[in-house]
């Protein structure tokens, strides 16, 4: 058992090898890391607040086609602020 590893270990390993590893971070770039999660997370946070009463009124109506509109909109906004968190990642730890 001590041989194996897990698939976290398996990926780290590799990007230490293309350097790429989080040790190769400096702080000001794990500060910045984190400051652009905290926004994101934050975003989603108020996404999920402003869609809520939505999808409720929605479900209250039994509209269901209207809930799946809904919820379609939700998920393309959640998933617009992570794209945007992973580019703004991406330039920090390209700088």
């Amino acid at each position: 058992m001590s041989g194996l590893k897990s698939a976290f270990d398996l990926a780290m390993d590799r990007m230490q090898q293309r350097g790429e590893g989080l040790s190769s971070l400096t702080g000001e770039q794990k500060a910045a890391m984190a400051e652009i999660a905290r926004r994101a997370q934050a975003k989603v946070a108020e996404i999920e607040i402003l869609f809520q009463p939505k999808i409720e009124a929605a479900r209250a109506s039994n509209d269901a086609e209207k809930v799946v509109t809904i919820e379609a909109q939700q998920r393309f906004e959640i998933a617009k602020i992570r794209e945007r968190e992973t580019r703004e990642r991406e330039a920090v730890r390209d700088k």
